[in-house]
């Protein structure tokens, strides 16, 4: 019998190699729109990214009190109980799940993620952090609703045994919860398009990052907060979650491999903006 390790490795790689040359291609394209800014702002986004790039877990901050109690008061504590709250300068990036080609992204202010850490398992939302200053109260309870029904559908699935998702069915998944975030939250379908424009408008303006990095982050950020964070972790509720708990020892090098592709991201995207790099910083070489 002929063994499919080396095989499976292969793909792996093959799979590493082109979300490489994908994320320097991204970088090339979002330099271009930073690079439109005042070379005060520019400065002050590549500081932002060397502070990520060297501190992942500091890319992420605790909400404060008055910002912790507007979002409870818009979704209610009940739902958000045993979540972790988080805020970032930065926004997110990946392929469109809905757009045709690969070419298109998707930019978020918010994602949910659960890790399993030390037996426990922990739910964590994220959030831009000019975001919630600027959304209005309708845009921010949509983006709630959004990511809390997500976690829901995928916590569901979890529950039948469902390890992993196509492209096509994380499209249904997304815009089944859109659907009920646009119910629960009451939101118009104006406010809607204004709210994903405001999106578009201010990740021009502010870091923006690959969301495995995002994921990455908020793990590194577990690890590092551990005696605060582990108030809020629960125990397996099934054996596909037991399962899955064994299977996330990889996640510290799942970890490492993100933030190493973040580096490459940066690298191409700071020679992009600056040229030389010697504009606002040291070069990378």
């Amino acid at each position: 019998m002929i063994s499919t390790d080396g095989g499976d490795e292969e793909l792996r790689r093959r799979d590493d190699e082109a979300y490489i040359k994908w994320l320097q291609t991204k970088a090339e394209e979002i330099s271009a729109t930073l690079k439109k800014l005042d070379p005060y702002r520019i400065n002050q986004i590549i500081k932002s990214y060397e502070q990520y790039l060297n501190h992942p877990a500091a890319m992420h901050v605790p909400l404060e009190d008055d910002e912790e109690e507007r979002i409870k008061q818009l979704v209610g504590s009940d739902r958000l109980e045993n979540i972790i709250l988080l805020k970032t300068k930065a926004f997110i990036f990946a392929p469109s799940i809905l757009a045709p080609t690969e070419d298109s992204l998707d930019y978020g202010a918010a994602m949910y993620r659960r890790f399993s850490l030390h037996g426990l398992w922990f739910s964590v939302i994220a959030m831009n952090e000019e975001y919630l200053k600027s959304a209005t109260k309708n845009m921010l309870r949509y983006m709630l609703e959004h990511e809390l029904a997500q976690g829901e559908i995928y916590a569901e699935l979890a529950g039948h045994n469902v390890k992993s998702l196509s492209s096509e069915m994380k499209g249904v998944i997304h815009e089944d919860a859109r659907r009920k975030a646009i119910q629960w939250s009451g939101i118009s379908d104006r406010e809607v398009e204004q709210e994903s424009q405001l999106i578009i408008d201010l990740s021009a303006h502010h870091p923006l990052v690959p969301v495995h990095f995002a994921s990455a982050s908020l793990f590194k950020y577990l690890r590092e907060n551990w005696e605060q964070v582990k108030q809020f972790g629960c125990v397996s509720q099934n054996e596909t979650e037991k399962e899955l708990e064994r299977s996330m020892g990889k996640l510290d090098e799942w970890a490492d491999s993100a933030i190493k592709s973040f580096k490459i991201f940066f690298k191409v995207l700071k020679r992009e903006i600056t040229m030389t790099g010697a504009e606002y910083g040291v070069v990378i070489v």
